[in-house]
């Protein structure tokens, strides 16, 4: 079992990868889905970066375009869908993928006006993550 120290849980390979993929990056505060998805895509030699909220993956990470961003949308401090606003405004923007476990309404009123953003529903299935990673 991990031991995880907020505000970043833990890094995993956070090095570009040789198979096309970017880093994937987790911002998710439930430290349980937090690993179990780090550990999924460890498993699939997959780089990724986990952090437990948004101001700590503002402040330590670096998205590129190659990269993919899994946000929960319920964020403690600095809100899903705010740090949603923030990443797709980056000038080399990651594809960004929403996580919640929230009713369909409260998802629909959280997102961002203007965004395109997918969302994926909690539980979480590892090929309702991949799909994500494919493209």
């Amino acid at each position: 079992m991990r031991q995880s120290a907020a505000p970043l849980c833990f890094v995993f390979l956070a090095t570009r990868t040789t198979l096309g993929f970017g880093v994937i990056y987790i911002v998710e505060d439930d430290v349980s889905v937090r690993d179990a998805i780090a550990e999924m895509l460890e498993s699939l030699d997959l780089s990724c970066a986990a952090f437990a909220d948004g101001e700590s993956f503002l402040s330590d990470a670096s998205p590129r375009m190659d990269d993919t961003v899994f946000v929960d949308l319920h964020l403690p401090g600095l809100k899903g869908s705010d740090l949603i606003e923030k990443v797709a405004a980056l000038d080399d923007a990651p594809q960004i993928v929403a996580i919640s476990g929230q009713p369909l309404w409260k998802i629909t009123r959280d997102l961002p006006k203007k965004a395109t953003t997918p969302v994926v529903r909690k539980p979480l299935r590892e090929q309702d993550l991949l799909i994500y990673l494919q493209t």
